[in-house]
């Protein structure tokens, strides 16, 4: 635990008032020592392993489904983007992809959305022949045709919850208390604020909801960019279609610790709300197309037709990696279903590779 961001963020928690969202920005996000200036967070050695990590294949099946999403659209100029590329793994796959399937989309050059100087140096490293744009805000991307991937991305933007006690919402802080961070009730909601957050009318005491303020004005920027421009993002998060339950988690190691245990040396995370990121890109005028359970979109985009055109019979180790990893992503047990994909697009008909139902799949 840093004692410099424990004592930064407790001078702001001491009146119990600290919102959840801005505790867990400031956790991970602090240019000096927040979690991700400090740590190395992806991969096998780090606190956690992300889809692109485990297989090249997880990308391959993005950007085959992008490169045929811009062919539809008639191969507008487009920008290829990134939010949250962490060590640059997907983008190196995909933009790898891109110079075999698209070589003239391959060239419209990366805007990476990426607030961390160390991860914006990682990501430079990983692709050094390449030119990339690390902005701030989405409303930075130039007026062009967008298509890009969040991975693992709004999970991280913070969320606010909202507990039920005595027959009314109340917002629920963070405090300190007796040499510790606690959660807190603070006060009531706002007829205004149940509305912005979709409170139930009817709840039981202890029930708790939540809402991403951070989540939703980034997607409502991506909404207005394609509903304007056009192009395709995919979001790939672990998620649920409801703003339901307590869904904070820390990890550490890959393994799940208590939420305040290690202030800026654990990853916080929260599931996202599917449903609430359709609602806003709806209002903003674009189309959220699924979300599709991780196992079956990568399933009917051909991910294990390209599997086996990667093993080698002469390579047993390596084929035994490859079927591993692709049990890792695919299975319910595992990735495949707690993990889902959405496709952001402008408004219109039709159904996209990768999100029809099984029932229209049979």
């Amino acid at each position: 635990m840093s004692d410099r961001l424990t004592a930064y963020l407790r001078a702001q928690a001491e009146d119990g008032a600290l919102s959840i969202s801005h505790f867990m920005k400031t956790a991970l996000s602090h240019p000096e020592f927040g979690y991700y200036s400090q740590n190395q967070a992806i991969g096998a050695d780090g606190d956690f392993i992300t889809a692109p990590e485990i297989s090249q294949l997880f990308g391959e099946m993005l950007a085959g489904l992008l490169t045929h999403i811009w062919h539809l659209s008639g191969t507008p100029d487009a920008c290829l983007f990134e939010a949250g590329a962490g060590r640059g793994t997907l983008l190196s796959d995909m933009d790898r992809s891109y110079q075999q399937l698209a070589p003239e989309l391959s060239r419209s050059g990366w805007y990476l959305l990426e607030a961390s100087a160390a991860m914006q140096a990682r990501q430079k490293a990983a692709l050094p022949n390449k030119h990339l744009t690390h902005i701030q805000d989405a409303s930075q991307l130039p007026p062009r045709a967008l298509f890009g991937v969040a991975n693992e991305f709004f999970d991280a933007l913070g969320v606010n919850q909202a507990i039920y006690k005595e027959g009314k919402w109340h917002h629920r802080t963070i405090g300190w208390e007796d040499s510790r961070f606690t959660f807190k009730t603070g006060a009531t909601l706002s007829e205004k604020e149940q509305h912005i957050i979709s409170a139930p009318k009817t709840a039981q005491d202890g029930d708790i909801i939540e809402h991403s303020p951070d989540g939703f004005n980034i997607m409502h920027q991506l909404s207005t960019h394609i509903a304007q421009y056009g192009g395709a993002l995919l979001i790939c998060d672990y998620g649920k279609s409801d703003n339901l339950g307590d869904t904070l988690q820390a990890v550490q190691k890959h393994e799940a610790v208590e939420f305040f245990s290690d202030i800026g040396g654990s990853d916080l995370t929260h599931w996202v709300d599917f449903t609430a990121l359709g609602r806003v890109a709806q209002e903003a005028g674009a189309r959220l197309v699924g979300p599709q359970p991780q196992g079956i979109c990568l399933r009917q985009l051909g991910i294990e037709a390209r599997a086996n055109q990667l093993r080698n019979a002469e390579e047993p180790v390596a084929n035994r990696a490859l079927l591993a990893a692709l049990e890792r992503l695919l299975s319910p047990a595992q990735m495949g279903q707690a993990f889902k994909i959405a496709l952001l697009i402008p408004q219109g008909d039709g159904t996209p590779p990768g999100f029809y139902s099984e029932e229209t799949k049979a």
